[in-house]
């Protein structure tokens, strides 16, 4: 029988059950503790330093989500979905569902009054911004980087085939992060040079592989912050999973300066989810509540950014699909 409209609003608001038994399992990594063959409770207990008996009614909790099955009441086995929470489990799954580990929970709590207030709240419940937070809890943001990066980098080589590189010469990854996609870009080919744009602090982090393997010769690295200026002329600017960080003024304060220091023809990419009406997914509706609740930001609509790139003074040319969680907006510098 199909469930009532009461049932199945009951259903989703008991969601952050579903939510807090994964998590569960992740953080205690109960993945690993469980061997090729059946495992006793007791044993993986002993490995995840936990009691026994609770830890019997977590496991038995996660066979009814297809996470581990039940061999006999005191031990499991894995499941295929299991198996994709293990550390050396491909994808890095586990990165992912551990990302917001200290600050989740709290932040999406606060959704009724971050809408009554019309911003975000995180700076009322932790004392600072987003970026400070993660600049005072260095293993938050390891762990955000790790966890980004195992979502994100799964995206870049449908991201790298629907980018127009075919004229571009000069590519600029702003925000690059690891620089992950701008590795992947600078593979499509000898005739294409990098710039990869971010912090000083984010160069801690840049993949090895861009620093000194094959395409590093082809890769200039400069420090800034685009707020101030964009101290480089590219064909390409590619902002992935970055713009949606901010409100719309922070956005065009970031593309005017894109567009001072820009050539001519040059082109602007912002790869973020589109936002769409009615919605076609339930992640990018609730991906735009999460950048409210946790830096101010938004997701946006095609028209959002017709009128995002016609304020910064740019020629809009239109939404390309990826593939992806992500679309491309894409933009012109005019002249």
């Amino acid at each position: 029988m199909e469930p009532s409209p009461a049932a199945r609003v009951r259903r989703l608001s008991n969601s952050v059950h579903d939510a807090a038994i994964v998590r569960a399992a992740a953080e205690l990594g109960l993945a690993d503790a469980v061997g090729e063959e059946p495992t006793p409770v007791a044993e993986i207990a002993k490995q995840v330093g936990a009691e026994p008996k609770t830890l019997a009614r977590l496991m038995r909790a996660l066979v009814a989500y297809d996470i581990f099955e039940q061999v006999t009441p005191d031990s499991y086995r894995h499941s295929d979905m299991s198996r994709t929470m293990r550390s050396d489990a491909p994808g890095g799954l586990i990165h992912t569902l551990l990302t917001p580990a200290d600050w989740g929970w709290v932040i999406w709590s606060k959704l009724a009054d971050a809408v009554r207030a019309g911003k975000t709240l995180f700076p009322d419940n932790f004392g600072t911004d987003f970026f400070g937070y993660l600049k005072e809890h260095p293993e938050a943001q390891a762990r955000m980087f790790r966890g980004m990066t195992s979502w994100s980098d799964a995206m870049n080589p449908k991201l790298v085939q629907a980018l127009p590189l075919e004229d571009a010469r000069t590519v600029a990854d702003m925000g690059g992060g690891e620089g992950t996609l701008l590795r992947a870009i600078l593979e499509q080919g000898p005739h294409l040079s990098g710039v990869w744009f971010d912090t000083e602090a984010t160069l801690a982090v840049v993949d090895d592989e861009l620093l000194s393997g094959p395409v590093g010769d082809r890769c200039a690295f400069v420090t800034g912050d685009y707020f101030n200026e964009v101290p480089f002329a590219a064909d390409l600017y590619v902002f992935k999973l970055t713009l949606h960080m901010y409100e719309d003024d922070d956005a065009e304060r970031i593309l005017r300066n894109v567009a001072a220091s820009a050539r001519p023809g040059a082109r602007i990419i912002i790869a973020d989810p589109l936002l769409q009406d009615p919605p076609q997914s339930k992640f990018v509706p609730s991906m735009d509540l999460h950048m409210l609740l946790v830096m101010g930001g938004k997701e946006r609509t095609e028209q959002d950014y017709a009128d995002l790139f016609e304020r910064s003074g740019l020629k809009f040319d239109g939404i390309t699909p990826t593939g992806t969680d992500l679309h491309l907006a894409v933009a012109r510098v005019p002249g």
